[in-house]
């Protein structure tokens, strides 16, 4: 059975990022809206052509059809996705965030939907081993960890199916700066998987992402290759 990542103390701070009741989400869901109204937002990190470079590299094979971005904002990532021939839903907690994504994209085999991953059950059409890459770029430290994980290894298929994970490490970030998730922490997601990849998206190594393929099914437990430096 895999382990999940234990999250350390809340002197950390890593738990106010996640809403600790529905008053708190709804305070935390009005901010995302204000930020997507915001004529100049201040973007994390954009994607870029290095990082879809990457992508396809490390996350697309042949004969995917179907992807999922969870927390896709203005749906760049979630239309590159589909650009690449798959069939993508962007699921956003923030309607501002969905509503702008549609006027900004109309892109064959691309919708993009209001979810709550953090709050509600899963939507309709993530049923179990229907999803050939699911993405969660900059989101996971918004979301119940152990439960998306967990629910992740459901969603895509046995043995194919790619989980792909961007997200800040701590120990690496400057001061102010909302810190993400310690080393441990993100190397405990490689577990329970039957390939992993890990690689920098910067020079500094501030920012990470993981790429996590196939759930352990009944096939014999394989080691994982070794991170990409």
């Amino acid at each position: 059975m895999s382990r999940f990542p234990t999250l350390p103390n809340d002197d950390l701070g890593l738990s106010r990022r996640v809403p600790a009741d529905p008053v708190e989400a709804l305070r935390k869901r009005m901010y995302w809206d204000r930020f997507y109204s915001d004529p100049d937002p201040k973007e994390n990190l954009p994607l870029t052509t290095t990082e879809l470079a990457s992508i396809r590299r490390h996350v697309l094979r042949p004969g995917m059809t179907t992807a999922v971005d969870v927390g896709s904002g203005w749906g760049v990532l979630t239309t590159a996705l589909a650009r690449e021939g798959l069939r993508t839903t962007g699921y956003d907690w923030s309607p501002v965030a969905v509503e702008q994504a549609r006027e900004l994209w109309s892109e064959p085999q691309l919708s993009f939907e209001v979810h709550d991953f953090l709050t509600d059950n899963a939507p309709r059409a993530l049923v179990p081993g229907s999803v050939d890459v699911l993405a969660c770029r900059l989101v996971l430290p918004y979301l119940d960890v152990q439960r998306f994980m967990t629910d992740a290894r459901r969603w895509v298929r046995p043995y194919t199916g790619v989980v792909y994970v961007v997200v800040q490490v701590w120990e690496r970030q400057p001061e102010g700066y909302f810190r993400g998730y310690p080393n441990s922490v993100i190397e405990g997601l490689r577990e329970g998987w039957r390939h992993s990849e890990r690689w920098d998206l910067d020079w500094s190594g501030e920012v990470t992402a993981l790429v996590l393929t196939g759930p352990y099914g009944t096939e014999k437990r394989v080691h994982p290759a070794p991170t990409i430096h």
